[in-house]
């Protein structure tokens, strides 16, 4: 189990696509056993067309400032989900302010099927697709010290599929369960601080926990922390999956 903070990934430009790319885990241009986890930072004016990927995704957006998602204003934190194969998008920085995403992926596949060109390399239109705004992660909205909550975002899924808010109070320690019913966790800090291993981590660091990763004991800090926690489909519905028979 691992965190990174924003300041430690990896800065790549793509200007093919027009955004900074900033990777926390794995390769943007590598197939293969993940997970694979960066941040873009959208050029304001960059629309990015509808499309769809081999493996099951999330995405957090950071929006605000007329950024737009599927025709409408993408909220302050809003998280989007897809099975393999499943469409999404269209999405689009506004003309004046660059927009922040976090791409999510327990494994690692760099190809982006862009629609509708793209149809004939999908073999079904995949399945789930998912989005909600995350409400009630700003540090004033907390428990009191000593406490902690976990808010529902997606609910839990027979394989494993889930999403939630953890919100903890000031100087709280909270464990996450075992992740071994899953292809992976992340866990996104989303306001305060968070200390583990030995280490703090600020907004919009990043961990992960594998399938057979022990959980690592977490403290908040002094004004608490608010991390959102997502749990991938155990099997992967794309790339992956363990072939039957």
């Amino acid at each position: 189990m691992k965190f990174v903070t924003f300041d430690d990934a990896v800065r790549v430009r793509e200007d093919a696509h027009g955004f900074d790319s900033h990777v926390f885990f794995g390769d943007r241009k590598h197939e293969g056993p993940g997970p694979q986890i960066y941040m873009n930072a959208v050029d304001p004016g960059v629309k990015l067309a509808a499309h769809f990927h081999r493996i099951d995704q999330f995405q957090v957006f950071f929006g605000g400032d007329e950024s737009i998602f599927q025709r409408r204003p993408i909220p302050s934190v809003f998280l989007h989900y897809t099975d393999a194969y499943s469409s999404y998008g269209p999405f689009a920085a506004s003309a004046e302010t660059s927009l922040l995403y976090a791409t999510i992926r327990a494994r690692s596949d760099n190809y982006g099927g862009v629609m509708p060109g793209a149809r004939k390399d999908r073999p079904h239109n995949g399945g789930r697709q998912m989005s909600a705004e995350v409400q009630d992660w700003a540090i004033d909205t907390l428990p009191s010290q000593g406490a902690h909550e976990v808010l529902e975002v997606f609910a839990a899924e027979s394989d494993g599929l889930a999403a939630g808010l953890v919100r903890l109070g000031p100087n709280t320690e909270y464990t996450p369960p075992p992740a071994d019913a899953t292809a992976g966790r992340t866990f996104c800090v989303l306001d305060g601080t968070l200390r583990t291993s030995g280490s703090t981590f600020e907004s919009r660091s990043i961990g992960w926990q594998g399938r057979d990763d022990s959980p690592n004991v977490m403290h908040s800090g002094d004004e608490g922390c608010s991390i959102l926690v997502l749990d991938f489909p155990w099997p992967p519905t794309g790339l992956g999956a363990p072939e039957a028979g």
